[in-house]
């Protein structure tokens, strides 16, 4: 492949001269057009690789952080994924430790409730058991109250009688008058002991 012809080279170049050649001055004009045509296309084609090279650089940054891009978009997918996970695996903890707590708090919470259960029952059984002795206790002392109560009202009612039998005078005697008061009280009394012997004193005086 021949080299390539620049402006100059069109410029510069020679032709031999015949007798039935061309014109020379128009082959001259047309060089020198040609090599005007060329060396513009030549500035051209410069800039167009000065361009080129700026967008290759252009590219080249594109490229370059296009890989940035991705590694960052890959490190914070990654960075995502991890908290997402850490929030999950945390929140799945959160979540079993209260579970974990509240099955505690239940079984607690029932082991009291028997524990209270428990004592309940006692309280009540010992209260059961103080009651039927107090009751057991109260009928006894009543038992025995009651015998007292009895010894000492027969004893008093028969001292009574005792007593009204001899103080009690005959209907026919004489009484004096001072002595009224006194022997109807002690009527009263005689009356009164005898009802609770179950005794009629009206028996006791004839018998007397």
């Amino acid at each position: 492949m021949s080299e390539l012809l620049t402006s100059l080279d069109v410029v510069n170049q020679s032709f031999k001269k015949s007798l039935r050649g061309y014109d020379a001055a128009e082959v001259d004009e047309f060089l020198d057009h040609v090599a005007e045509t060329l060396q513009s296309y030549n500035q051209k084609n410069k800039e167009l690789e000065r361009e080129l090279a700026l967008k290759q650089d252009s590219l080249a940054e594109y490229e370059r952080m296009k890989d940035v891009l991705h590694e960052a978009l890959l490190m914070a997918q990654k960075s995502a994924d991890e908290r997402v996970k850490s929030a999950r695996e945390q929140a799945n903890k959160i979540l079993s430790d209260a579970r974990a707590q509240a099955d505690e708090m239940c079984r607690e919470a029932a082991a009291e409730a028997d524990r209270l259960r428990t004592g309940v029952e006692q309280i009540r059984s010992i209260r059961d058991m103080y009651a039927q002795e107090f009751r057991g206790m109260l009928a006894k002392f009543d038992t025995q109250l009651s015998q007292a109560l009895a010894s000492s009202q027969l004893s008093g009612a028969v001292d009574s009688v005792l007593e009204g039998i001899e103080k009690v005078p005959a209907e026919d005697e004489a009484e004096e008058p001072q002595a009224e008061p006194e022997r109807k009280t002690d009527r009263k009394d005689f009356e009164a002991a005898c009802g609770i012997l179950g005794v009629d004193p009206r028996e006791l005086m004839n018998s007397d």
